[in-house]
């Protein structure tokens, strides 16, 4: 059975830009139900095939790998799946309907759109992958900003789209994930940098705290 982040009784956590072995050891232990691994080279949490194939016999199979991507091909994306190397992809950049219909028979996804307007929040809502990733919007960035956006806006598409999972992402930290999850009621959380050290890496203390304010709700 392929893990899931969208859980029916909990939100779930996601910790994105896992860069290490050891990251992603930590991250599970402490109960995250998702690790985000982005395949996109231009991102500074970018991590290689190669890298991330030697640490999957060291990884718990109950917690889902997601494979964040930008605007790769679909031959290139299926073939982690494939391979086993991740369980869903998460598609963060232009990619259009036509290109994510093609997963949907087959494979899990995520479609990960910037929000900072009404207009964002309808383009949302035409998409036809049903787990959206509601995010802050960096232009050619695409995501990893540390900034949040106007919650009302996910509020807005949760409204329109009453039975769509959301996971909500864009600046959540310790400090006001509590907040955002009473505010939104998403599916899901995602966190990066909000739970990182300076170097870039993840903060076991930070990711504890994160995951304990999630799960104590």
């Amino acid at each position: 059975m392929i893990p899931d982040l969208v859980k029916t009784n909990k939100v779930g956590v996601k910790i994105c830009g896992i860069r290490s072995l050891d990251d992603a050891v930590q991250c599970t232990n402490l109960g995250a139900d998702a690790l985000g691994i982005n395949f996109w080279a231009k991102s500074k949490r970018y991590v290689t095939r190669d890298i991330v194939e030697k640490w999957i016999d060291k990884l718990d199979p109950k917690v889902e790998r997601i494979g964040v991507f930008v605007n790769e091909s679909y031959e290139n994306i299926i073939s982690l799946i494939d391979d086993g190397i991740i369980h869903t992809a998460q598609l963060h950049g232009t990619e259009d309907n036509s290109f994510c219909e093609k997963f949907l028979d087959e494979y899990k996804v995520i479609r990960a759109v910037g929000i900072r307007d009404d207009k964002s929040v309808n383009s949302a809502t035409k998409i036809v992958v049903k787990t959206v990733l509601l995010d802050t919007f960096c232009g050619n960035d695409f995501g990893g900003s540390g900034h949040t956006f106007e919650w009302d806006y996910a509020k807005k598409f949760k409204s329109k789209n009453p039975d769509r999972p959301v996971v909500l992402a864009g600046g959540l930290n310790v400090s006001n994930v509590t907040a955002a999850i009473k505010e939104v009621n998403p599916s899901a959380v995602d966190v990066a940098s909000g739970v990182e050290n300076e170097n870039g890496f993840k903060d076991p203390s930070l990711v504890e705290r994160f995951i304990n304010s999630v799960k104590g709700l």
